[in-house]
């Protein structure tokens, strides 16, 4: 579903929202209206996801230069791979962290498609912008993924519609998807579309290609590409034909030899290599698995067809990492080994087992090398390498750490070595990736083993023509200075030796100079080493450079440099964003913090025009830090550097504040306390009550812990002092209670309120799980869970509470192993728009229950922020509190019931109990509009409010809200009237009931089934169940049913049981036969509801029970569990409804506004129908004159509901359905005739086998409208909890297709739905306004509503009789009411006439 995501919209939520966005960007994660008016401007992270090293050209050398004799050009590569692990959470420009997916076999691809994309998070997907830089520089084209998902996995045809549109002859989103890879630097876009039913054609999407590559080819932008996919295994010669670049992805196993496919495409035999890629499913067969998949694509003697890998790094890196991801391990020796693995695996699948592109690899695994021929785009100088595999634990600058933190950037990638690894007679030399050392940026390679003499050891592929020009290798050996080779001719053997003109040291490093001018003239297409060594052998390359002779490079300015900062006492975050023009002499900025004590540090580095800096720390009272952009060239030289200075707040004395173990306790308790201070502060002392002993530490040092010696609030001092002064400060840090007291602190969110929220993913895992007490549920769906940056939740505690601590029960702590929360902060308010943090924590993901306790601190709001790497999951949220309120109050009587009509009094009792009497003491009621309430008096003499409170004429349980405010505290108590009325008739007078006596407990299909009329004779004490002789010997063994003749509006039952439910059981043993007894009601003996148990019954000779609201019920049962071996034993059962005037009466309603005739009369069914009811346009309902078995409805059209509604569809000769065929596409259904009502149902069904979803929203004749509410309905083939109990079959009026031929009927069970909306019974409702909010179709075909039989009347011109003197005015429940608001009223004048009003 689409996760925009469910937000809260109120005021107190916008407070949330304001100064906690996180300020990390991310790369773009869209659904199709996102995108519909985007731009560069408009995108708060555009800079950040741009990328800017322009797409290099690779050559083609004139004799090919083959690592093994099975390699060739014509074949091309596809990898399709998930570059991050959750699109949405994708980091801009790289992370501080070690496990980031690196590819570096650049030299074996052709095209990088960025496969990502899910329903929840978004289906528009641009690359990152590192990993377009690391693929261009090496001549790779990337696109990005539209991917329309599978209905299943959450796809809806909308989105497909969306994107496809036309408007004014020309698609909007193919401009806009251009224009979005032209300013993110990237080639083009892959359309994985596996959404079925949107209907689109393949000559649709061929025109929106043609269109999306002629503003590409306009702007000059020829590389631009759009990829075809659609889980087919044949080709799409529509959309091949759009466009040169047009390319398709065929489904796995259609592999071999496509170029017969040519002529059907419009191109030659060599163009089919880079349009049709067979799809290799790489994720199943393993890193290796799939050597077949080579063999048919690209045979030993030449290559017949190209291939498209499917995510081949879940094999290769994210088995490795899986359990990393999100964790504080991200960072450190379990992500080098995860990630040294990965190249391990990588090296393994690229060039083969040997880790050598000349040996071929095997006849089990070719490797990719084993056949594909290495690629280069190495043309021209200045030209540099620095080995940099895009991953590192520090931040080199010749040779020199200027920072050390684990990191991860794809666009810092060097162009690495053609060949990995060819080392001619290599014996046991070993290449590896080094980490601890680099020259500059991060890695080096290290080939390490024995070395006697000399080995080639090829590196690049170039085609180079050099005029002049100086080629430097650094370097660190055990052995000599390498010679230099190099092929001056299109070959793999070298012709020319250069040894080093110039030798110097930089830092450890050698750098030797090779002079070029000899080869003035000549082209170099291999550059290699001839590594020299005598014994045990070491040598680190850390740079290979081509430049020319004194080589200047032209300065690159940067221009409009900006940072955005969230600085704050301890530190923050950085964004910085510039502008600068591309040249071929720029290799790359490093980014520098730089303090004001003197520290400069390389944070980072990158090839664009945006960074973003985590974790920025103040040191000491520093009052800014500088952010420096320093160019870097091809000569690895730094030019000026840009300088931004960011400003913390002014320092000054140390501000504190405490942890501790635990902030209420008993005497005797031991807590610990840690004291934090911002600015460093030097030194400590803490000054403690008497009452607090200390036990461990001194008053000199940050922590020590106490032990609790009295009851009371312990007041504790701490002075802290730094380099800018002391501050002194005093905590109300513990407070000490009475065990009475302490038994008062309880989980004070629990049941409470959510008042706003960040998102969730779905409707079930929503916020209201983490109040709902279940800390380990059995159902995964019973959390919050949400995909998000920012995650944010507000809970209203409804009253003021000292707060004392927090438990979060985390992931991993329930029925889930995913990623814990890392960070997470806690903030406290009094009214929802100030707020303190009391709990701001760093990497706590390792505790899958976190626990903070903090010094007390008074609140009503609790703000809970957590921050996860990936899918946030949380189970449980608790927060522990004392009510902070001194005033007691209490209410006489707890319950009060009245008969209709009635009278009576509340009276509630007050205690200020020390607090304080405010200006705005006082009693305030809420209450059903069943109750009526009179002046409320106070007597503040007795310390009481006295509430009057006056029965209306419905029965029922209704809830009186009492809240006595003081100030901006308040006390709150619920009161339940029960208003009984004993006029009604007892509704089972003279009916015969079904006794069931079960062989086993209930439920069961075993019983003895009996019947009587003595429980319904009006005699109250006499035993009426004498018919029964067997004794009870299981669990709720016995059942009286009464079923209604239609339905009761079930408001009271009353059970008499004789001789005080005293008998002998079949032992003659005397006791009370009756345990317990429950009433239950519902519309089907299989499907009942008990509405209420007694328990554990003594010597009763009468059970009463008031529904808290009427029940429409068409059996009611009276379940008895009996002691064992007793008889059952009954007198008497009696029923009442509620009274008729409230009892809503069903009617049809006659809609205009039905959009489609989906149900056909007669045959053929395809000439009595215009539209049809599912996404495959091929099904209709039929009648009883086509078939009846199956058929929607005879001719009177009517349909009747289990529930007793009845429904009459539209005549079958016109419209009488709506079907919604379109997401977001929204109709109105009018009413022929208007009239008020309380509820409206609607019989509606799903157009196929999966669900789909509407909203409906009431209109009314004043004009306003009802809040819409939303609906899913199950697919037709499924049986759910609201489904009606017609069922209907279809008939097959689409094209014949198989076994499917015209008529075809199919009479299996499809599924009604019965849908209701409530109503204003006050309004006029005019229409129904629908939308479809989800993918299938949603068929509306008849509606009907309920009234009040007073309501059915009209009053539409009824006004107030100004002529005679009003006495008083009732609502329509009979309540008199003092100020009447809009509504239908009773008004009695004074010469006791009444007459019904509606007042607007």
């Amino acid at each position: 579903m689409n996760l925009k995501h469910f937000i809260v919209s109120a005021s107190l939520v916008i407070c949330a929202i304001l100064g906690t966005q996180a300020q990390q960007p991310y790369g773009g994660c869209w659904h199709p209206n996102d995108i519909e008016n985007w731009s560069p401007e408009s995108d708060p992270t555009a800079k950040f996801n741009r990328a800017r090293v322009p797409l290099a050209k690779r050559f083609k050398e004139p004799q090919l230069m083959q690592a093994n004799p099975n390699q060739f050009y014509e074949g091309e590569i596809c990898n399709a791979t998930i570059l991050f692990n959750m699109c949405s959470l994708s980091p801009s420009q790289g992370a501080n962290n070690f496990i980031g997916y690196q590819p570096t076999y650049w030299q074996y691809m052709d095209k990088l498609v960025y496969w990502a994309g899910s329903a929840s998070e978004g289906i528009i997907i641009p690359p990152p912008a590192g990993s377009i830089d690391a693929a261009h520089q090496a001549g790779v084209k990337i696109l990005g993924q539209i991917f329309f998902p599978p209905k299943e996995f959450g796809g809806e045809v909308g989105w497909v519609k969306e994107l496809s549109k036309k408007e004014n002859g020309h698609y909007p989103y193919a401009k806009k998807l251009y224009e979005i890879a032209k300013y993110f630097g990237f080639d083009g876009w892959f359309i994985n579309q596996e959404t079925s039913g949107a209907g689109v054609k393949s000559s649709t999407w061929a025109e929106f290609i043609k269109e999306f590559n002629s503003y590409a080819d306009e702007n000059g932008d020829n590389q631009m590409e759009i990829m075809w996919y659609d889980a087919m295994t044949v080709i799409d010669a529509q959309i091949l034909k759009s466009h040169k670049n047009t390319s398709q992805f065929l489904e796995y196993f259609s592999e071999g030899d496509h170029r017969s496919l040519a002529s059907d495409i419009n191109c030659t035999e060599a163009e089919t290599f880079s349009k049709i890629y067979a799809g290799v499913q790489t994720v199943r067969s393993g890193l290796t698995g799939y050597n077949s998949s080579l063999n048919a694509a690209f045979p030993t003697n030449g290559h017949v067809g190209s291939l498209a890998l499917f995510c081949p790094e879940e094999r290769s890196w994210k088995d490795n990492v899986k359990n990393l991801l999100g964790t504080t391990d991200d960072n450190g020796e379990k992500a080098y080994d995860a990630i040294a693995k990965t190249f391990a695996n990588e090296e393994q699948a690229w060039v083969n087992n040997d880790g050598d592109p000349s040996t071929g690899g095997s006849s089990a695994w070719r490797g990719i090398s084993g056949a594909i021929l290495e690629r280069s785009a190495i043309t021209s100088i200045p030209f540099v390498s620095n080995m940099c595999v895009g991953v590192g634990k520090h931040r080199f600058v010749n040779g020199v750490i200027n920072g050390t933190q684990d990191w991860y950037h794809s666009g810092v990638q060097s162009v690495l070595p053609t060949w990995r690894w060819w080392i001619e007679n290599r014996g046991n030399l070993k290449v590896s990736i080094d980490w601890d050392d680099a020259f500059n940026h991060g890695s080096c390679f290290k080939i390490a083993g024995t070395l006697s003499g000399e080995r080639l050891m090829r590196l690049y592929k170039t085609n180079i023509l050099i005029t002049d020009g100086i080629l430097k290798v650094v370097y660190k050996t055990t052995g000599t200075t390498p010679d230099l080779k190099l092929s001056t001719n299109s070959s793999i053997n070298p012709d020319v030796t250069l040894t080093a003109k110039t030798t110097n040291n930089i830092n450890g490093w050698t750098v030797a100079e090779y002079d070029l001018s000899s080869l003035k003239g000549k082209s170099i297409y291999m550059i290699g080493l001839a590594l020299k060594g005598n014994g045990n052998f070491e040598f680190k390359l850390g740079q290979i450079s081509i430049l020319p002779n004194e080589y200047t490079p032209a300065s690159t300015k940067i221009n409009n440099l900006a940072v955005e900062h969230r600085l704050g006492e301890t530190g923050g975050d950085i964004r910085a964003t510039w502008d600068f023009e591309w040249s071929d002499d720029f290799d790359h900025f490093d980014i520098y913090l730089s303090s004001q004590t003197g520290g400069r540090t390389l944070v980072g580095q990158t090839r664009d025009e945006a960074f973003y800096i985590p974790d920025v720390i103040r040191n000491g009272n520093e009052a800014s830090v500088s952010i420096e952009i320093v160019p870097v060239m091809k000569d690895m030289i730094q030019q000026s550097p840009a300088i931004a200075v960011a400003e913390f707040p002014k320092a000054g004395a140390p501000k504190v504040t405490l942890k501790l173990s635990r902030s209420c306790v008993k005497v005797g308790a031991e807590v610990h306390i840690s004291a934090v201070g911002t600015g460093n502060p030097t030194s400590w002392k803490w000054t403690l009550p008497e009452s607090l002993q200390l036990i461990d530490g001194t008053i000199s040092s940050s922590e020590i812990t106490v032990k609790t010696l009295a009851e009371g609030i312990q007041s504790i001092g701490i002075e802290a002092t730094n380099s800018l002064g002391t501050s002194n400060t005093s905590f109300d840090a513990i407070h000490v209670l009475s065990e009475t007291d302490y038994n008062d602190l309880t989980n004070i969110a629990l049941h409470k309120k959510i008042v706003g929220y960040s998102g969730c993913t779905n409707s079930e895992e929503v916020p209201e799980n983490l109040i709902d007490g279940i800390t380990n549920p059995s159902s995964t769906s019973k959390k919050w869970c949400n995909v998000s940056p920012d995650n944010w939740v507000i809970i209203d505690c409804e009253s003021i509470f000292d707060v004392y601590g927090f438990k979060i029960f985390d992931c991993k702590s329930g029925p889930e192993n995913d990623e814990n929360i890392r960070d997470y902060t806690i903030e406290l308010s009094l009214d929802g728009k100030t707020w303190i943090t009391v709990v701001d924590e760093k990497d706590k993901s390792s505790l899958n229950i976190k626990e903070d306790w903090i010094v007390p601190t008074r609140a009503r709001y609790i703000r809970f922020s957590p921050s996860v790497s990936g899918v946030l999951r949380v189970w449980e949220f608790e927060a522990y509190g004392i009510d902070a309120v001194n005033m007691k109050i209490q209410i006489d009587p707890a319950e009060l019931k009245l008969v209709a009509g009635e009278s009576g009094n509340i009276v509630v009792n007050y205690n200020l109990n020390g607090d304080i009497r405010e200006d705005n003491f006082n009693c305030i009621v809420n209450c059903d509009d069943n109750l009526e309430i009179g002046d409320i008096v106070e007597d503040e003499q007795n310390c009481c409010f006295t509430i009057p409170v006056t029965a209306g004429k419905l029965m029922g349980q209704y809830d009186l809200e009492i809240s006595v405010l003081n100030g901006s505290a308040n006390k709150d108590r619920q009161v339940v009237v029960t208003v009984d009325d004993m006029d009604r008739p007892n509704v089972l007078g003279g009916m015969t009931a079904i006794l069931r006596q079960y062989a086993n407990d209930y439920p069961s299909d075993e019983y003895v089934e009996y019947t009587t009329n003595l429980l319904t004779d009006e005699n109250t004490t006499a035993e009426a169940l004498e018919v029964i002789e067997t004794p009870s010997t299981h669990t709720d063994d016995f059942m009286v049913i009464f079923k209604a003749p239609e339905f009761w509006y079930l408001s009271k039952v009353k059970i008499y049981i004789p001789s005080l439910n005293r008998g002998l059981n079949d032992n003659d043993k005397e006791g009370n036969v009756n345990k317990n007894i429950s009433i239950a009601i519902g519309n089907s003996l299989d499907d009942l509801t008990r509405i209420t148990t007694f328990n554990n019954i003594g010597d009763v000779d009468k059970l009463e029970y008031i529904l808290p609201y009427h029940k429409k019920t068409k059996y009611i049962a009276i379940i008895c569990d009996l002691n064992a071996y007793y008889y059952p034993s009954l007198a008497e059962i009696e029923a009442f409804e509620q009274v008729e005037d409230v009892i809503p009466v069903n009617q049809t309603a006659e809609m205009d506004g039905w959009n489609t005739d989906i149900i056909a009369e007669n045959l053929p069914g395809s000439s009595y129908v215009n539209s049809f009811v599912d996404d495959d346009d091929s099904w209709n309902l039929y009648t009883t004159d086509v078939a009846e078995e199956g058929a929607i409805a005879s001719n009177d059209r009517m349909i009747y509901a289990e529930s007793g509604n009845k429904y009459k569809i539209a005549p079958f000769n016109t419209n009488n359905a709506l079907t919604l065929k379109e997401r977001n596409e929204t109709q109105t259904l009018t009413f022929i005739e208007p009239a008020r009502c309380e509820q409206i149902q609607m019989l509606v069904f799903t157009g196929g086998d999966y669900s789909s979803r509407f909203e409906v929203v009431a209109e009314y004749a004043d004009g306003t409208e009802s809040e819409s509410k939303v609906y899913s309905i199950k697919g037709w083939d499924t049986e759910g909890s609201d489904v009606c109990s017609h069922t209907f079959g279809t008939i097959y009026t689409g094209k014949p297709y198989g076994k499917y031929t015209a008529d075809k009927i199919d009479n299996s069970k499809h599924y009604l739905y019965e849908k209701t909306l409530d109503t204003d019974p006050t309004k006029k409702l005019v229409g129904l306004k629908f939308k479809s909010t989800k993918s299938y179709y949603p068929n509306i075909i008849a509606i009907s509503r309920s009234a009040f039989k007073e309501a059915e009347s009209g009053v539409d011109n009824i006004t107030f009789d100004k002529n005679k003197e009003i006495v008083a005015i009732y609502n329509i429940y009979g309540v008199q009411v003092k100020n009447p608001t809009s509504g239908l009223y009773i008004v009695r004048y004074s010469d006791g006439s009444t007459k019904k009003v509606l007042l607007k």
